[in-house]
């Protein structure tokens, strides 16, 4: 399993449930990376999506919600339902896509996080843990590019001791 994110320097990813930034090489990244993959993501981050579900895609949705119908998404309601399912498909083909709950608990799970790294900081309301604290190690980085008044960069992060699922 992998995740895929975009966060600033102070590791915020959010704001009011919407990215904190557009960037159209960034999303097209995001597009190349988890087409015709495995994408896994809280109901808030579903629900933020401008089309759902993310075409060409599995997509699997945790939440608490019993009650909740998801025209072409899969839903589950803890962490052990969704190992359970994923244990159908190659981990090398899901990518954790958010929110910040969801990429917390299965950061320890991931083997490689594809990080869209944000040279500043800014206002915002979610956050994820620092991966380098829970044992990522930079493996390579592109250089920085400037779009809408940005800097940023495209890095893999890997897990040097993934938890089996």
């Amino acid at each position: 399993m992998n995740l895929i994110v975009a966060m600033t320097k102070n590791y915020a990813i959010g704001n009011k449930n919407e990215l904190l930034f557009h960037l159209p090489t960034d999303l097209k990244n995001f597009k190349e990376k988890t087409t015709n993959k495995v994408v896994v993501m809280g109901l808030n981050t579903y629900l933020s999506l401008p089309k759902r579900p993310l075409p060409n895609r599995v997509n699997i949705v945790i939440t608490r919600k019993n009650d909740i119908v998801l025209e072409g998404a899969t839903i589950v309601h803890s962490i052990q339902e969704l190992f359970e399912i994923l244990k159908t498909y190659n981990s090398d083909n899901v990518f954790v896509i958010g929110g910040a709950k969801i990429y917390n608990q299965l950061m320890d799970y991931c083997k490689y996080a594809y990080v869209t790294y944000i040279e500043t900081e800014v206002p915002a309301d979610t956050y994820i843990k620092n991966i380098e604290n829970v044992g990522f190690k930079l493996k390579e980085s592109s250089q920085i590019m400037h779009e809408n008044d940005v800097d940023y960069t495209f890095r893999i992060y890997e897990n040097t001791k993934p938890k089996n699922i």
